[in-house]
């Protein structure tokens, strides 16, 4: 059961960031107070790109639930060097467009941020999906 709880983390992480970033558009767009706050601020930087991010990863989460104990540390491995690298990436992008006419980036923050998602949640699959034939056909050659 205690690991089991454990597998769930990602789904409830998830699921945080997805309701908060609801949260936070019905308190900037109904609760007058909302605005200028650090809701406001951190809106268009981090709560869009991250439910960007976080909307792609919806279906590996619930399937971390379902995986082995070893397929799970697996991934846990590979997320711990991939996420940084790509968190570092959607950082670096702009959020919108400068306005000094210089566009180096044709692409801005929530474009990344769902390249981003799209990326880690098919390296991620495929990467279950190979630890898990690996991890069965070792079984069977015992």
């Amino acid at each position: 059961m205690k690991k089991r709880i454990v597998q769930w983390t990602p789904t409830a992480l998830v699921l945080f960031i997805i309701g908060f970033r609801y949260f936070s558009q019905w308190c900037l767009l109904t609760i007058p107070t909302c605005h200028k706050t650090w809701i406001h601020g951190l809106y268009f930087t981090i709560i869009n790109p991250t439910f960007s991010f976080a909307i792609f990863f919806v279906p590996i989460a619930i399937i971390l639930i379902f995986v082995s104990r070893q397929i799970f540390n697996s991934w846990l491995k590979l997320t711990a060097w991939m996420l940084p690298l790509l968190i570092i990436y959607i950082a670096m992008t702009p959020v919108s467009w400068t306005g000094i006419g210089l566009n180096l980036f044709p692409f801005y923050r929530d474009d990344v941020a769902r390249a981003a998602g799209a990326l880690f949640a098919a390296v991620s699959l495929l990467f279950i999906i190979w630890k898990y034939f690996s991890l069965r056909r070792h079984t069977f050659k015992k």
